[in-house]
């Protein structure tokens, strides 16, 4: 027969076992959580690499392993650039220190990864974490966009031909309007005149609609021409002002242009030149009922032209700047006024794009509503080489130079 005291040792078990059955539970459930985790990471739809600081594999997921063809077992430890190679549109190399490591978040759109004769596009976004030794890891995720990337190439494919087939009977439309307009078979009594120049004019604006928005499927498929060459400012601009005088003219306005002594030539696509100025001057004009604009050109730095347009017009909100050339950057009680402007709210959007591939930068200032507005872009005046991403997708061809002028420029 136990005792009393034996009893009692019975059923009050030792600290140190008591212990060690709550570590024991403990671990089950961290080794559950543990497991789950691992499930689901594995299992997420995006591929998940992580990084050490000399960029070896330390993990990856069942996507990743899709992605590179190889399993986390053979993965592991190896270069990341070795074994997931990625690319841009235009065949430019991107390689894992341009992503990993960097003091923020990086997002890039857009990559092209190639296996198993599949071509991917990819949106890559890394962040840097610490891992449970308190080591800095890089974590890359890789979203699969191809599909919706085929279905944008459709889609600026069709604006691209739909407007190629808008645009011709509207030019044809427009020269029998001229031709009446010019009496050419027959005179016209007054009410005729009035309604064939509103008909002009609707006309005039649905072939800048289709211009616009043929210019931006250029853009965004990355087609944008460039004949980039030697431009004199003061015969470029001669021309473009009178058109612009006579404009301002017509509503009662100041129209100035001058330009520094210093500022002789600027390299760039004329066509493209004439057409931003154009769309900045136009736009002042439009929104200008009293006043005077400016159009004023200063050296910026030894290598860049500045070319302001400035206005007495409606003005901007300071807090909608930012808004100003994003595509379809409609702004209310600004150029981009939706009632007044009509258009398709493209113009600001394709002048940024033309003017950074030429190698400048694009700009705006408005001291708020009702205070006039000033937009600005900036032009090398030396021979600018065109971008390695850009050079299969721009068509250029460069005015002779000096060997000694030939310089690489970059805005800043």
């Amino acid at each position: 027969m136990p005792t009393q005291d034996s009893t009692q040792v019975l059923y009050n078990k030792p600290t140190h076992q008591i212990l060690a059955q709550e570590i024991y539970k403990r671990s089950a459930e961290l080794l559950e959580e543990k497991r789950h985790t691992e499930n689901l990471l594995y299992n997420i739809s995006e591929a998940v690499i992580a990084v050490d600081t000399a960029s070896k594999i330390n993990i990856l997921n069942k996507t990743a392993e899709e992605l590179i063809n190889m399993s986390t077992e053979k993965a592991e430890g190896k270069a990341l650039d070795e074994v997931l190679v990625l690319t841009s549109e235009s065949g430019d190399k991107i390689e894992s220190k341009n992503y990993c490591f960097k003091l923020q978040d990086v997002t890039i759109q857009n990559l092209m990864h190639e296996s198993k004769g599949i071509t991917r596009y990819l949106k890559l976004q890394s962040t840097t974490i610490k891992n449970p030794r308190q080591e800095d890891e890089c974590i890359i995720t890789l979203t699969d966009v191809t599909r919706e990337k085929m279905l944008e190439k459709s889609k600026d494919e069709f604006i691209s031909i739909t407007s190629h087939e808008l645009r011709t009977p509207m030019t044809i439309i427009r020269s029998y309007l001229w031709m009446m307009d010019n009496v050419r078979y027959g005179e016209l009594n007054s009410k005729q005149h009035e309604f064939l120049s509103k008909a002009q004019g609707g006309v005039q604006r649905m072939l800048s609609m289709i211009n616009d928005t043929l210019n931006a499927s250029k853009i965004d498929q990355g087609k944008l021409q460039l004949k980039m060459e030697e431009i004199k400012i003061r015969e470029f601009l001669e021309r473009l002002s009178q058109d612009f005088e006579l404009k301002a003219k017509e509503k009662g306005l100041k129209f100035k242009v001058s330009i520094d002594e210093n500022c002789q030539v600027v390299y760039s696509d004329k066509g493209k030149l004439e057409e931003t100025l154009t769309n900045l001057l136009g736009n002042s004009v439009k929104f200008t009922s009293a006043g005077e604009i400016n159009l004023k050109v200063t050296k910026n730095d030894n290598s860049f032209v500045k070319f302001e347009v400035s206005d007495t017009g409606k003005g901007i909100d300071p807090a909608n700047l930012k808004q100003l050339f994003h595509k379809f950057g409609r702004i209310d009680n600004s150029y981009q006024t939706v009632a007044e402007a009509g258009g398709t709210g493209l113009g600001l959007y394709i002048v940024k794009n033309i003017v950074e591939n030429m190698g400048g930068r694009v700009g705006a200032w408005s001291a708020g509503i009702g205070k006039g507005a000033t937009f600005w872009f900036t032009l090398p005046s030396e021979y600018y080489e065109i971008p390695q991403n850009l050079r299969e997708s721009a068509i250029l061809t460069l005015a002779p130079v000096l060997e000694t002028r030939i310089s690489s420029i970059c805005p800043v």
